[in-house]
């Protein structure tokens, strides 16, 4: 071999080990890389409140063995007192409900076809149910989770689809009726509960603080208000003004959450579908009217109290208030049923969400009123006041299977009267039917005067 001839074999040698050399480096490099964005991420991922994107278990992750619970054993062995005080509500209400929720819910999961698909058998509809209606009354996710043999994200999850069912169910409607008949039979209710036989009443409405977190960017922008509109300056708190009227069985008939909880409940209501349907010629039959409080003005369809009244008015604003009081009656046993109106709604809930949860509340609790289950004592209550939840008004009788809404203790002073201010109106627009006659607040007091009824003695 030529001198050449070895000279280029060299070279050769030279070149592949330099390419060899460069791709070690850039090996290195690639993996020193890849190292440095792992510990960033990991860094990043300790940080407390931190929430991951990362929705599912690892891959090659072993199955967490869990034995779940079987429902239908349970609701047989746990005694009738137990299971009302855990979900609300008795036994059979329990499964009618879930017959009602049940085409509305996600498959169990027993369907799929992929053998091991569901390796510690499928969450039932009954136990979706089940720990969605312990959610609702302030039990802790975690030992729910633990106590049913699931994951500890499935109480929430379950929370969610039974509330999304409950909303998608035609039976669990709620809406303000439009036919006069149904119209008379709320007023003959009402009148049934009035001292002096008033029948115009054909509903009592006031509006709730939803208690929330502060809203996110997201939910400012969705709902079109600021993070200050969402505070309210009287309860100091952020929420939800939710307005509601109920009949004299304390059952919702309509339901509007729309706006921040700094809003007046004036505001919130003239700014309602209701009000413009009440305007409507022959909506409501002739002579019916709502009952709300001072924060209301008088109206041909709305009839609210005198303001600082003395003698005859003041008699008038008892008689009055007899039935305004039902849709506070319906706030309580609504908040008493279910713990969660008790303190925040969850963290990382939309405002959208939150609404939406508690319009399904409402439904379950006139699906209650209608099975004739009472607001028991709650069971939760340790955890409730633990997370910073509200003081439950006072309860009579600790062995009470009823609550009683009888008294001025009993008010939900945490949560009601956020609403009665003139921040976002003018009396101008509070004077609409100041000039008009015959409204039934005047039907009412000249009643008052003719019969001479007088309010009880304030000191009896």
């Amino acid at each position: 071999m030529t001198r050449r001839e070895q000279n280029f074999e060299t070279y050769l040698d030279d070149e592949d080990a330099h390419d060899v050399h460069h791709r070690a480096k850039r090996r290195r490099r690639t993996l020193g890389l890849m190292s440095a964005v792992a510990s960033i991420a990991a860094s990043i991922a300790s940080i407390p409140g931190r929430i991951s994107n990362y929705h599912g278990r690892l891959p090659g992750a072993s199955t967490v063995k869990r034995e779940r619970l079987d429902m239908d054993s349970y609701v047989k062995t746990v005694p009738d007192r137990c299971f009302r005080r855990r979900h609300r509500m008795d036994k059979e209400s329990f499964y009618n409900l879930v017959d009602i929720l049940s085409p509305h819910l996600p498959s169990t999961g027993e369907q799929r076809s992929k053998p091991g698909s569901v390796p510690n058998g499928p969450i039932t509809h009954s136990a979706r149910v089940s720990m969605a209606l312990r959610v609702a009354a302030g039990g802790d996710p975690l030992d729910i989770a633990s106590f049913y043999g699931v994951n500890d994200n499935e109480p929430m999850n379950s929370f969610w689809y039974v509330v999304d069912a409950i909303n998608q169910a035609e039976q669990l409607n709620i809406e303000f009726p439009s036919c006069h008949e149904e119209q008379e039979k709320i007023a003959e209710g009402f009148r049934r509960k009035s001292e002096i036989d008033i029948d115009c009443c054909v509903g009592a409405i006031d509006g709730i603080l939803i208690w929330i977190l502060k809203p996110t960017e997201a939910d400012c922008e969705s709902m079109g208000f600021g993070p200050v509109k969402f505070f309210c300056g009287r309860k100091k708190k952020f929420g939800l003004n939710m307005q509601a009227v109920c009949d004299a069985n304390r059952r919702f008939l309509w339901i509007d959450i729309r706006y921040p909880a700094s809003t007046s409940d004036f505001f919130a209501f003239q700014q309602s579908s209701l009000k413009k349907r009440l305007e409507v010629a022959n909506f409501l039959r002739k002579g019916l009217c709502l009952f709300g409080d001072a924060a209301y003005v008088n109206a041909p369809y709305m009839c609210s109290p005198y303001r600082s009244a003395t003698g005859e008015k003041d008699d008038f604003n008892f008689f009055q208030s007899q039935l305004r009081i039902n849709i506070e009656c319906a706030f309580g046993m609504l908040v008493h049923r279910f713990g969660i109106l008790r303190g925040p709604f969850p963290k990382g809930a939309t405002v959208e969400k939150t609404s939406a949860a508690v319009l399904a509340l409402c439904k379950l609790h006139n699906f209650c009123i209608a099975d004739n289950i009472d607001a028991m004592e709650p069971k939760d209550t340790k955890k409730i006041m633990l997370d910073g939840g509200m003081l439950l008004p006072r309860i009579d009788g600790r062995d009470a299977n009823e609550w009683v809404y009888d008294c001025a203790h009993d008010r939900l002073d945490d949560l009601l009267d956020g609403g009665e201010h003139c921040d976002d109106h003018t009396y101008d627009e509070r004077r609409m039917y100041q000039k008009e006659i015959d409204l039934p607040n005047e039907r009412i007091l000249k009643h008052v005067v003719a019969e001479g009824y007088r309010r009880p003695d304030r000191r009896s």
